[in-house]
Parts: C-alpha cells; structure tokens; sequence
C-alpha cells in the first residue's frame, strides 16, 4: 500500500500546528498524538484491501501465464517448421508450404507479443490505480474515527507519532495518545476472519504446574 497520502497528511497537520500556535499564542491548545502508521497497519480493512490487492494481482498473473504459454508455443511451431523447411529428405512442395506457415507463425508471434506487451502495462496501471485507491479510502476512515474522538475529548490537534519517517513528533510521553482507542473503534465491527487473534495462553490453555521440587541431599 503507498504511503503518500499519509505522508501529506503528516505535513499538513504539522503546518495547521504551527500557524495555530503562532496565531493563538495565548490560547491553551489541547493536542493528542496518534500513531497513523500503527492505526493502518492494525484496521482490519487494510487488511482486506491487501487481500484484494493480492488476488487482483493473481488473476492478471494466471491470464498474463496463458499469453506467455501462447508465446511458447508460436516458437516452438516456429521452430519446428523452419527445421521442416530445411530438411531436404521433404519434398519441395512441403518445404515451400511450411516455409510459408513459418513467415505465418513470425506475424503471429509479433501480434501475440504486442497484445501481452499491451495487457502488461495495462494491469500495471489497473494495480497502481487500485492500490491508490484504497489507501485513500482506509485513510479517510481513519481521519474520521480520529476526528470523532478527538472531538469528544476536546483536542484541537492530533499530531502524527509513527516511528518512521511519517512522523512529526520528535517526543511524546504517551499522554493523550489516541491510537489505540482509534484501533479499537475501527476494528469494533470486524469479520471474523480479520479480528486480531489471541495469543495461546489467553485462549483457555492452562500453564502447566510447576515440578515439585528435588529431595534435598543428605
């Protein structure tokens, strides 16, 4: 998934940050952090669009596989009646007509290449579009969530606090960090194939008892 809008909108707050504070000096501006690149990673739609992405992906591939093998085989028939041709134990007849075929077989395969030269680029720019698209999408759901809870609890800002080069806060002490509860308010509706799993010992294993201890040693 591309970053880029994530990374507009990283340089955008950071901006209305500023002016803000220039502007409002005197104001006490309430601002919470947010760890957008966590939030992305962790909603359950990104997930879902991965998966989408993915597939999209395998069906060009199974189709692009089919022209290749079309390709193939053009040469190999190719091959085979240019060897024909050549072979002087054929009558001449044969060998003129399968010389023909093969000058066939040469306009088949440049035809055959432009086409997957052609559908190549054109899933290329499908798969491009459709990545775009969907990071968009996540991307204006989490902004809302955001918004939401940071209405509620009164903040003004919600700086960007991800760990990689997304991020606009040098320090945060933790305090007022929302990503968490955003997580959770995205995640709340989640299928059931795309909620977080738990870990074994929180799925009713039991930890097995402690050995008793050795005799002491006389």
């Amino acid at each position: 998934m591309t970053y880029s809008p994530f990374i507009k909108l990283a340089a955008i707050t950071f901006a209305m940050a500023m002016l803000a504070v220039a502007t409002h000096a005197q104001e006490a501006l309430k601002i919470a952090v947010m760890d957008i690149d966590k939030v992305r990673a962790s909603y359950w739609k990104t997930q879902m669009s991965t998966k989408q992405v993915a597939e999209r992906d395998a069906d060009f591939k199974k189709v692009e596989q089919g022209m290749l093998d079309d390709l193939r085989q053009i040469v190999e028939d190719f091959n085979r009646l240019v060897q024909s041709a050549q072979d002087p134990a054929n009558s001449e007849a044969k060998r003129q007509a399968d010389a023909k075929q093969a000058r066939g077989k040469e306009a088949d395969h440049r035809q055959a290449k432009a086409r997957h030269t052609e559908y190549l680029q054109g899933a290329q720019r499908t798969m491009r579009e459709m990545t775009a698209r969907l990071s968009r999408a996540r991307l204006e759901e989490i902004r809302e969530v955001a918004s939401v809870k940071a209405k509620q609890a009164g903040y003004d800002i919600i700086l960007n606090a991800s760990s990689n080069n997304l991020g606009v806060v040098v320090y945060s002490s933790g305090k007022n960090d929302l990503t968490d509860e955003v997580i959770t308010e995205l995640n709340k509706d989640a299928p059931e194939e795309y909620k977080p799993r738990k870990p074994a010992s929180a799925e009713g294993t039991t930890t097995p008892p402690a050995p008793a201890p050795a005799p002491a040693e006389k």
